[in-house]
C-alpha cells in the first residue's frame, strides 16, 4: 500500500510539472550566464503556434489595402525561434516594447557582438544561427494572453498582417516571455533562407 502511494504521488508531480513554464529572469545590470533557450516551451506550444500561422495562410486575407492569396505554409525554425526568444526575453526583463532590443544585459545580441546600442531582428536572427537569407521579418506584441489572442490582434493590423501573409517567407519561430508581473512579451519571425 506504501509503495502505491509512493507511486502515485510521483505521478502526480511529474503530471502537475508538466505544461507549466516557469521563466527566471537574469538581473538586468549582470549576466553571468548566457541564455539558455527552454525547452520551456514544449514542442506542443510550437506545433500550436505554427499551425494558428498557416491556418491564417490558408485563407485569402486583405491586409490594409491589399488582397493576398492564400499561401504555402510555414516550416518551424528553431534559429528563428531562438532570435524570438532572445528578443521577447530582453523586452519582457526590461519592459521595454521596441523592434530595437534594449542595449542592456538582457539584449544577448547587443552584448555579445558589442553594438553599443539595441540589436536589430536581422542581426538577432544572424547572431542565433539564421545566416543565409534572402529576407526576414519580425512582429512583436504584449498584452496577449494566449496565441490565439495575439494572432487576433496581428492579423487585425495592417503591417503584421502582410508579413504573416507574405508569400515569399518559407520559415517561421514564435516565442513568448512573461515579466515579472505576469505580462506576455511575443515577437513573431519569419524568414526565407537562400
Amino acid at each position: 500500500m506504501r509503495r502505491r502511494i509512493c507511486i502515485w504521488f510521483f505521478v502526480a508531480m511529474v503530471l502537475g510539472a508538466c505544461g507549466r513554464q516557469e521563466v527566471i529572469p537574469h538581473s538586468v545590470n549582470h549576466v553571468s550566464s548566457p541564455v539558455v533557450f527552454p525547452s520551456l516551451v514544449l514542442s506542443t506550444q510550437k506545433q500550436y503556434a505554427l499551425d494558428v500561422v498557416n491556418y491564417m495562410r490558408a485563407t485569402r486575407r486583405i491586409c490594409g489595402r491589399k488582397v493576398y492569396e492564400a499561401a504555402k505554409p510555414l516550416r518551424w525554425s528553431e534559429p528563428l525561434y531562438q532570435a524570438a526568444y532572445e528578443h521577447s526575453q530582453d523586452m519582457a526583463y526590461t519592459r521595454y516594447f521596441s523592434h530595437k532590443g534594449s542595449g542592456q544585459q538582457s539584449d544577448r545580441t547587443c552584448i555579445e557582438q558589442g553594438l553599443g546600442c539595441g540589436s536589430n531582428f536581422v542581426e538577432r536572427s544572424k547572431q542565433n544561427g539564421y545566416i543565409a537569407h534572402r529576407g526576414l521579418a519580425e512582429n512583436i506584441a504584449y498584452g496577449a494572453k494566449s496565441i490565439d489572442e495575439v494572432m487576433q490582434q496581428w492579423m487585425a493590423s495592417s503591417g503584421h498582417c502582410k508579413n504573416i501573409m507574405n508569400p515569399k517567407f518559407t520559415e517561421f519561430g514564435m516565442a513568448e516571455v512573461k515579466s515579472l508581473n505576469g505580462v506576455s512579451y511575443w515577437t513573431q519571425n519569419f524568414g526565407t533562407r537562400q
